[in-house]
């Protein structure tokens, strides 16, 4: 094999590991692209099914409290009712002891 042969093989041999090279480092930079991408979108997916997930509990916060304070309602509704009814069963011994109380005399 003369030199010339054996340069020629060596440079078509640097130049095919060149060009390997070449390739490994687009395939790589396009794999690091598509990871890119790809984080992107699950960071995307995850915020979309965490923004649903506080709606859902905000919603259902929202309900509850509601649902409270028509029960905190019900129960001053009655309790009113019930102080006009002691009220009205009441109301002349009410006056007649709060003047008594008022004026400084006993009942």
């Amino acid at each position: 094999m003369e030199y010339v042969d054996l340069i020629n093989q060596i440079v078509a041999a640097e130049q095919s590991a060149c060009r390997l090279a070449q390739e490994a480092q687009e395939q790589k930079a396009s794999l690091e692209a598509g990871l890119v991408q790809e984080s992107a979108k699950l960071r995307e997916d995850y915020m979309a099914r965490a923004k649903r997930r506080v709606e859902i509990v905000a919603e259902t916060e929202a309900a509850r409290a509601r649902e409270e304070t028509a029960a905190l309602d019900a129960r001053l509704a009655q309790s009113l009712d019930a102080l006009e009814q002691a009220y009205q069963a009441h109301q002349a011994e009410w006056v007649d002891a709060l003047f008594a109380q008022v004026v400084g005399r006993a009942p």
